[in-house]
């Protein structure tokens, strides 16, 4: 089943890069050939929702998860967009072309090996495509998995999404402290978040877009992987309504700028400490020249 959305299970778009094909003469150098990426998001159609819950006595997780569809195959062509940014960020005269991996069946399949899983379906189709034996690098986002919690955030999460965290960190209200004393202040020791004007904070709760992607380089006649970066990025921000209440509709906003925003820097970071983005250096030839013995101990 062609699961690599497109005519022909390809998505072919040449992005001008602004440099000038001019035609060259007996003077002037042959110019350098941009180097072709095909980039292929890979990430699904999904986003999860988390939130702790109150617990007490019980060896249950706290966590609790819900999913939900995204339409479009919008998140694809984000990351597809984000790709693209962070190529010609290491590689401004280079000439990309867009694959998109529709919805992959992940049935039985444990969510640890979902991004190999994903991976093996790109390389599947990418086999049937001649053309790659021209491409320099292919470059392929799925998401990534973190098992631990760490650094205030949930475990045994992946991919893209929002965790809320309803309850109280630090500074909690305190048996006949009256409302809303007790809670206006936020706590010197509560959690490190940011409000909405980017302003450093302490706060009791939050809430947490997350980033959690995989970059993989392959050599597109090979199809062997050359490199594989993770970025786990998230950002802790600070209840929306902590300074003046928004309606559901500016909450959604706000939300999905910082979303999407931290998308694109997750990316751009896993790229920019890929193999793609080493420079590479030319070596000029000048005139040959004999060199003696006697001239070396000299």
């Amino acid at each position: 089943m062609q699961r690599i959305v497109g005519a022909a299970a390809l998505i072919f778009v040449s992005l001008s890069t602004g440099v000038a094909y001019s035609q060259t003469t007996a003077d002037s150098p042959v110019p350098a050939k941009p180097r072709l990426y095909a980039l292929v998001a890979a990430v699904g159609e999904q986003i999860t929702e988390v939130y702790e819950a109150q617990s007490t006595g019980t060896h249950l997780s706290p966590f609790r998860q819900s999913k939900s569809q995204v339409p479009n195959n919008a998140l694809n062509r984000f990351v597809l967009h984000s790709l693209d940014v962070a190529i010609e960020n290491v590689d401004p005269e280079s000439q990309r072309i867009y694959l998109s991996l529709s919805a992959v069946p992940m049935a039985g399949i444990p969510v640890p090996r979902q991004d190999r899983h994903a991976l093996g379906i790109v390389v599947a189709e990418l086999e049937k495509i001649p053309e790659r034996l021209n491409w320099d690098r292919v470059v392929v986002a799925t998401p990534a998995y973190e098992s631990l919690a760490r650094n205030g955030m949930p475990g045994k999460i992946h991919g893209f999404g929002m965790f809320a965290q309803p309850l109280c960190q630090a500074g909690c209200a305190k048996p006949g402290v009256p409302y809303p004393a007790a809670i206006d202040a936020e706590p010197l020791d509560g959690v490190a978040a940011v409000t909405a004007d980017d302003t450093a904070i302490r706060a009791k709760t939050f809430l947490a877009p997350y980033s959690y992607i995989e970059v993989w380089v392959l050599d597109p006649k090979t199809l062997a992987v050359l490199d594989r970066q993770q970025s786990l990025d998230h950002q802790k921000l600070a209840e929306p309504v902590y300074k003046a209440p928004l309606t559901e509709s500016d909450l959604q906003r706000y939300l999905a700028r910082r979303a999407t925003a931290l998308i694109e820097a997750s990316i751009s970071a896993a790229v920019m400490r890929s193999e793609v983005s080493l420079r590479r250096g030319t070596v000029e030839l000048g005139p040959l020249k004999e060199v003696t013995p006697d001239d070396a101990k000299q």
